[in-house]
């Protein structure tokens, strides 16, 4: 009796050979991840729209021809223009101040908080995005529904920024009065130098001005400290 060499297996390789079990499909997406999804694409293509053309140029037929964007998700989530660019704005602020606060996280010990908060918020200020809020704001003056529309976002940022500015410099945040005075100057100060980078690129006197700007704060930062 012989038996023949194949009829031998290795050990475990007729486990091996056992169908494999099918691939798991991938979780379905709820109807609510699908239209977050969408009003994200939207408005990340208003604010690009905005950074390229302005807000002359930001229509709804604008917004609609950019890639992966359609015109009846965008007038179900956004049925007009102002609806539509003060929502970009509002998405905006919330892109800018996540990313100021994980710079300011990595801030390293010893460093100049002051002046590296001020850092930061000018950087926000080349944002092109930002530069075109900036634009809105002017539009505002003689667009009633874009001035209706903008006006409680641009009050809600302005008290998340006031209360990241207490949690990060809470001592100088013990004199209130001192303290918001000295934020307010900062925070009028930097758009109306954002203005005359954009009149004047390349201007020396712009880094002057921001260099006089971060020390008057850390030294009024520093007096409030120490009250």
């Amino acid at each position: 009796l012989t038996i023949g060499l194949d009829c031998w297996e290795p050990f475990g390789q007729a486990s091996s050979m056992a169908p494999a079990r099918p691939a798991r499909a991938p979780r379905r997406r709820t109807q609510e991840e699908r239209s977050t999804d969408t009003r994200r694409r939207i408005l990340d293509a208003a604010l690009a729209c905005l950074a390229e053309h302005g807000y002359a140029g930001t229509t709804t037929l604008a917004v609609a021809a950019r890639p992966r964007v359609s015109r009846g998700a965008q007038l179900h989530h956004f049925p007009t223009r102002s609806s539509l660019v003060s929502a970009a704005v509002q998405h905006l602020y919330r892109l800018l101040r996540e990313d100021y606060e994980r710079g300011f996280a990595e801030i390293p010990p010893g460093a100049d908080r002051a002046r590296a908060a001020i850092g930061l918020l000018w950087a926000a200020f080349q944002d092109e995005r930002l530069t075109a809020v900036l634009e809105l704001s002017i539009a505002a003056r003689t667009d009633a529904d874009l001035a209706r529309e903008l006006l409680p976002v641009s009050e809600a940022h302005h008290a998340h920024v006031v209360r990241l500015a207490r949690d990060f410099f809470p001592e100088a945040a013990g004199d209130p009065e001192g303290f918001q005075a000295t934020l307010d100057f900062v925070l009028d100060a930097l758009p109306g130098m954002a203005v005359r980078r954009l009149l004047r690129p390349g201007d020396p006197s712009i880094g002057l001005s921001l260099a006089r700007l971060e020390a008057m704060a850390a030294s009024a930062l520093a007096l409030r400290s120490r009250d």
